[in-house]
Order: C-alpha cells, then sequence, then structure tokens
C-alpha cells in the first residue's frame, strides 16, 4: 500500500488512505502524517483496525500519552485510552439521555495547565444514522477579523476551571483539578508555526479576565457566532475503522448528538501532552 493524502475541505481536514497504524511504518511515511496534521489540523485515517495496545502505540508516534480526567471512563487494561459508549451515558435532561460529549464548540481540557496538544478518537462502533462530529479551523477564524478586532483581542486571558456537573469524574480527580484556575491566553501561538488562533472552551470557562462570568459567556457565543462559517468548516462523517487526529491549539470541535444513544455509538479517546499555551 502507499500513503494517499487527500484533503477533506478547504480549510483543515485531510484524509489518508493506504496506511496501516497497527503495522511499523516507514520514516517518510510518519513525516508525511504529522506535516498533514500541522497544515490541516485535522487527520482522518481510514480503515484502522487497532487493538487499544497498538492504537496507543501509533498515537505515541505524534506525542506523548497524557492522562485524562475522565476517570469512570478509562479502560482498566489501558487506562490512557477512554471509552466514550453512548450506552454509558448518566446525564438525563427533559426525559432523554444526554449522550457523552459536548455539543458546542470547544477545544479540550483547558482545565489543565498544559492541555492536550491533539486529541484522537478512533470509532470502534458507530450508530446507524447520525454523530457527526464538526471541526472548525480557529487560526482562519482569527486571520479573518478586522485588524483593530486582532488588536483587542490578542492581549486577553480567559480563567478555566473543571465543570462542576461532570459526571464522569471521581471525586479525587475533580478535587485536585479544582484547586486552581488555569489562566490561558485567548489568542494562542502554535508552537510549531506561529499562526495564532481563538482558543477557548466555553463549558470550562470561569469567566475572561476583567469580566464577569455572564459578559464573558456573551463575549464569547457573539464572538464564535460571527467567526465560525461553513468555510472554515468540516463535518466529518464517520466510518467504521476511522481514527481522527485532531490539533486542540488550532480547532474548535463539538459533537452531534442526533442519533440513537441506545444504538451504541462507542469511540476510543486518547489525548496527547501539550504545551503551557503562549
Amino acid at each position: 500500500m502507499a500513503l494517499t493524502l487527500t484533503p477533506l475541505a478547504d480549510n483543515l481536514g485531510i484524509e489518508a488512505t493506504g496506511i496501516d497504524l497497527s503495522a511499523p511504518i516507514t520514516n517518510e511515511d510518519m513525516n508525511a502524517l504529522r506535516d498533514a496534521v500541522h497544515e490541516n489540523l485535522v487527520l482522518v485515517v481510514r480503515d484502522q483496525d487497532l487493538t487499544p495496545a497498538q492504537y496507543l502505540d501509533a498515537m505515541s508516534l505524534f506525542g506523548d500519552l497524557m492522562d485524562q480526567h475522565l476517570t469512570e471512563l478509562l479502560m482498566p487494561e489501558h487506562p490512557k485510552i477512554a471509552v466514550l459508549d453512548s450506552r454509558r451515558a448518566k446525564r438525563v435532561l427533559d426525559g432523554e439521555i444526554v449522550p457523552i460529549g459536548a455539543k458546542d464548540w470547544h477545544t479540550d481540557h483547558t482545565n489543565h495547565a498544559r492541555p492536550p496538544k491533539m486529541t484522537a478518537l478512533y470509532a470502534v462502533q458507530l450508530p446507524s444514522t447520525g454523530g457527526d462530529t464538526g471541526f472548525a479551523n480557529m487560526q482562519a477564524a482569527y486571520a479573518g477579523l478586522p485588524q483593530d478586532e486582532q488588536d483587542r483581542l490578542a492581549p486577553m486571558i480567559t480563567v478555566n476551571v473543571i465543570e462542576q456537573d461532570t459526571e464522569y469524574v471521581n471525586d479525587s480527580t475533580r478535587s485536585a483539578l479544582t484547586a486552581e484556575p488555569q489562566r490561558h491566553p485567548f489568542i494562542r501561538t502554535h508552537p510549531e508555526t506561529g499562526k495564532k488562533a481563538i482558543y477557548v472552551h466555553p463549558g470550562k470557562l470561569a469567566h475572561m479576565d476583567g469580566m464577569s462570568p455572564d459578559e464573558s459567556q456573551t463575549f464569547i457565543n457573539d464572538l464564535l457566532s460571527r467567526t465560525i462559517t461553513p468555510e472554515i468548516t468540516y463535518r466529518h462523517k464517520w466510518r467504521p475503522g476511522d481514527l481522527v487526529l485532531w490539533d486542540n491549539r488550532a480547532t474548535l470541535h463539538l459533537a452531534h448528538r442526533d442519533y440513537d444513544v441506545k444504538e451504541g455509538r462507542v469511540m476510543h479517546r486518547v489525548i496527547l501532552q501539550g504545551e503551557v499555551p503562549f
């Protein structure tokens, strides 16, 4: 097989075929995959058949594996993997089961001092319809703003905490993560490319520095509604065996909940250790 890389959308997303991550791969192919993530921000590797150990080995080629704070979802034999199984969803809202995963645009785990640089999902089981994942290029979102607005946003700081209603975190982990709010730049510089991106998780945002919580959410909602347009997004329709890896430092993502949770949407999730944002 020969590695083939095909763009998925104009502003982000690239598909890799002809590669088997369960087997050793050449340095040339590995460098091509790493470059593909940095340049396209979302990498979709098709047609994989991975054991948990093989999955972890493959992801370690992209960076150091990171512990996950979703303690109630960790795979016992491989605790670096969180099992996101819609059939295990705990929350019920207005009589409806709420699937695991944020339904709003966000980057992952801004409540950490060194949030994950990348997140990977591996499709183990899929519902008969729905359950797509959306991605937005927040470098393009920031670059598309007028210069005066970029200048106003550039010095802003977010103050981040873990949500109090997270059902999948045990008490000791929650206590450790809430000990100190984390302050991050709202406009983040990518350490590999130098490009700047809007960087935020509204659900973990306690407030913007200098704003009240309500003012902060109104500000964020307005900005994201103006900047996340179809031109800078990619909606991934999952296939069995898809492995999707994305750059949290430059993208936001959301989970579409338009599926029957009882059918079972099962994803194996891995995160990679990131840097202190700057």
